[in-house]
């Protein structure tokens, strides 16, 4: 199996160092991956033309982005002039992977402090966004994000049974955090192609607990068990997989502790 390993831009780039995108585009070259997926924020919509000329010059690979994470919030709105600026934002966020060439899209589909409280109108916008990404030439991809009402997996069966034809994310983190590792694992979706990309870093616990979802450890650092899920992964996953363990610092990563989480899943992927 030879599953395409990612490292996220948001493994470098992040508050702490004012969403520096110089910092991710200066250490392509010292990161051990095939490729890298853009995690979009609001900071870059003002420099949007300078943040794709810098990513093209550094000749990058960018197959996925990851839209604005607030983005979601937006949907559990009826508000018009509010849910057409969220469209009008995740449509921007397309635009840019187009521009980068590349095939996916990951979506937060619900998120903030109201979560998925009013999930029958984020399943609503779904496709409309399916739609969006669609036109320019990205698969949309749903993400297993924290809830306050449901959880994920009940969500994301309520998508799979309404719109069928959009697939999924699997973030480690995020099942960790809903004790629902194993229930994705070893549903059908990891087999049959569902599960189209996933995100990898480790939670500290308990479960349920938003206060733990930082900061987020590396793998091995956590209560995700990544070497008992590896071989699991190992063996029934066929897509590609994105580091999301951060190294944030003011004056740039320490590629060499991001390497070494991209070696270990390379070690268990590519036997």
């Amino acid at each position: 199996m030879n599953n395409k390993i990612y490292c996220s831009s948001g493994t470098m780039v992040g508050r702490i160092n004012n969403y520096n995108y110089n910092l991710f585009t200066e250490n392509i070259k010292e990161i051990e991956a095939d490729g890298f997926e853009l995690m979009m924020v609001a900071a870059y919509y003002p420099v949007l033309s300078e943040l794709i000329s810098a990513i093209e010059k550094t000749g990058a690979n960018i197959p996925v982005v990851h839209a604005e994470k607030d983005i979601g919030e937006a949907f559990a709105e009826t508000d018009r002039d509010i849910l057409s600026k969220a469209f009008d934002a995740f449509e921007t966020n397309c635009r840019v992977g187009k521009h980068l060439a590349s095939e996916k899209i990951v979506l937060h589909l619900w998120s903030g402090l109201v979560s998925d409280s009013f999930f029958k109108n984020n399943l609503a916008a779904l496709p409309y966004l399916y739609d969006i990404a669609a036109k320019y030439s990205l698969e949309l991809l749903i993400e297993n994000v924290p809830c306050t009402t449901a959880d994920p997996f009940s969500n994301l069966s309520a998508i799979d049974e309404k719109y069928p034809h959009v697939n999924f994310i699997f973030d480690t983190r995020f099942g960790a955090f809903h004790e629902q590792t194993d229930k994705f694992l070893s549903s059908e979706w990891l087999t049959n192609g569902k599960i189209r990309h996933m995100h990898f870093s480790d939670y500290v616990g308990p479960a349920h607990d938003f206060r733990s979802l930082r900061p987020i450890p590396h793998l091995g650092c956590g209560l995700v068990g990544f070497d008992s899920i590896m071989p699991v992964i190992s063996e029934k996953y066929h897509g590609s997989i994105t580091l999301e363990s951060p190294e944030l610092h003011a004056e740039g990563p320490d590629t060499e502790k991001l390497n070494n989480d991209l070696r270990y899943i390379k070690k268990w992927v590519r036997k």
